[in-house]
């Protein structure tokens, strides 16, 4: 079953990006403000670039119960950005190496997307806990949290949408494929970026 398959055969590739994207920093109180920073930077360059991608692609954009219009997170993210005295322009997206021309793969990486909502709020009230990003922010943190107490409905929803195109083993392998790649280019992101919130 492809949730079992999505969950166990990426293990690896999630623990990465936990590892080099602060996990456990957050979770201890120790992040700092420029990691925050870059938390917010990596999570709007990678959104960005998929939802302005899938947009394009009506297979994704259209896929009934997907809902894709109400599960883009850019915005609120260039939000975040600016709440810490950052312009969203300064962040492109052009280096970033990921494939989403095969419809798959894209789920894929939507899986490790919408994935992430699922930590979300208890990341912001970890992040609420540290004074000074709460100090920088005023708490207010419009990623993490973005669906509210609809976060567990959401991924349910999103589930049925992966079991409805997961149609074969090879419509399978892809979106593991796809998944462990967006994890593997989002590690990248952050060995690569560390400067960049400073």
């Amino acid at each position: 079953m492809i949730l079992e398959r999505l969950k166990s055969e990426t293990r690896p590739h999630h623990d990465r990006i936990e590892e080099v994207g602060f996990s456990n920093k957050i979770m201890s109180g120790q992040l700092t403000l420029d990691e925050y920073k870059l938390l917010v930077i990596n999570n709007y360059r990678i959104h960005k670039l998929v939802e302005e991608t899938l947009e394009q692609n009506p297979q994704v954009k259209n896929l009934e119960g997907l809902e894709f219009d109400s599960r883009k997170k850019t915005a609120a993210l260039a939000k975040d950005l600016e709440v810490l005295g950052l312009n969203p322009a300064d962040y492109p997206t052009n280096d970033i190496t990921l494939d989403l021309s095969d419809f798959h793969k894209a789920m894929g990486t939507y899986y490790v997307l919408e994935g992430s909502t699922l930590g979300g709020s208890v990341i912001a009230r970890q992040l609420a806990k540290n004074e000074a990003i709460a100090a920088a922010t005023g708490n207010e943190f419009n990623f993490y949290g973005c669906y509210g107490d609809m976060v567990g409905p959401r991924w349910k929803a999103f589930q049925q949408v992966l079991l409805n195109v997961a149609t074969d083993n090879a419509a399978e392998d892809k979106m593991v494929a796809g998944a462990a790649a967006t994890f593997d280019a989002m590690t990248q992101m952050f060995i690569q970026s560390r400067g960049l919130a400073n």
